[in-house]
């Protein structure tokens, strides 16, 4: 007798999978409850309990077509829907990781570019390490044309049509460069300081816990790229050199630093232009 095996293979929920389930969960609970019956306070949690479950959900990286038609349809849930960027960034995104990160078909370097420091931008390119530079805080015009850098893929096309450019071209001085440098560190330091002192109270390998991990490695990334630019850029004067060190010093803690290589050759490059020479 031949034995058949009717075990069903075990299909693994992908995180995206588990985010939405918990978002449709929370979605039903909250259009089931008894409108003459249920209390506003109740009402009210269970709309911030889908809102949470929504935002997780956004946060996560979709992997197939369906996962993106799913943000979309949540996005766009009737036509009178106006999703804020961020939602709409998510699905922008997520078509793009469908189509292999490749180039955009619709942005331009150059003009983007342009647009950029007319309305303020600046950058640098320090041995070709090229970082953006903005104000702080960010006026909406370049909030926006850095929404469309990110949602476009076009960050490294920006940097390569940068370094193409001649020596000497840079359209913001310097002391304005330094300055944008040291406020976008302040920033991410401040911004990773204020998260590391909510302690991560979720529960482990909870959404909640998740989400607080993923915020945790964007906000260092954040810091780590804005240590890197201040640092690489040329201190303009010996008040600026004291300011490296002393960033130096908090930030890596005397622990080794990918750019440290880097970062030694420039500040060494630093004091023989500024200090006095002894003779």
């Amino acid at each position: 007798m031949t034995q058949t095996n009717t075990t069903a293979p075990t299909i693994t929920q992908s995180r995206f999978d588990e985010a939405l389930t918990e978002y449709l969960r929370e979605r039903d609970r909250l259009e089931a409850m008894p409108v003459e019956t249920t209390s506003r306070e109740d009402e009210g949690r269970a709309m911030e309990a889908m809102a949470a479950a929504e935002r997780r959900l956004f946060n996560k990286t979709p992997q197939t077509v369906s996962d993106v038609r799913a943000l979309a349809e949540i996005a766009w849930r009737d036509p009178d829907s106006l999703p804020d960027v961020s939602m709409i960034g998510a699905v922008i995104n997520g078509l793009r990781q469908i189509d292999g990160n490749a180039p955009s078909r619709t942005f331009e370097p150059d003009s983007w570019l342009r647009n950029y420091e007319r309305l303020g931008g600046g950058w640098t390119n320090v041995e070709g390490e090229v970082s953006l530079l903005a104000p702080v805080p960010t006026p909406e015009g370049l909030q926006a044309m850095l929404w469309e850098l990110d949602t476009r893929g076009g960050r490294e096309q920006v940097k390569a049509a940068i370094r193409s450019l001649p020596d000497g071209a840079l359209t913001v001085p310097a002391s304005v460069r330094w300055q944008s440098l040291c406020r976008a560190y302040d920033a991410a330091a401040e911004a990773m300081k204020a998260h590391e002192a909510i302690k991560n109270p979720h529960r482990y390998d909870s959404p909640e816990c998740e989400a607080h991990e993923a915020e945790t490695e964007r906000l260092a990334t954040a810091e780590g790229e804005a240590f890197d630019a201040m640092m690489l850029h040329p201190a303009p004067d010996t008040a600026a050199l004291a300011f490296k060190l002393a960033a130096q010093s908090s930030f890596t803690k005397g622990q080794h630093w990918p750019t440290a290589d880097k970062i030694a050759a420039r500040l060494a490059a630093d004091a023989a232009t500024i200090l006095p020479k002894v003779a």
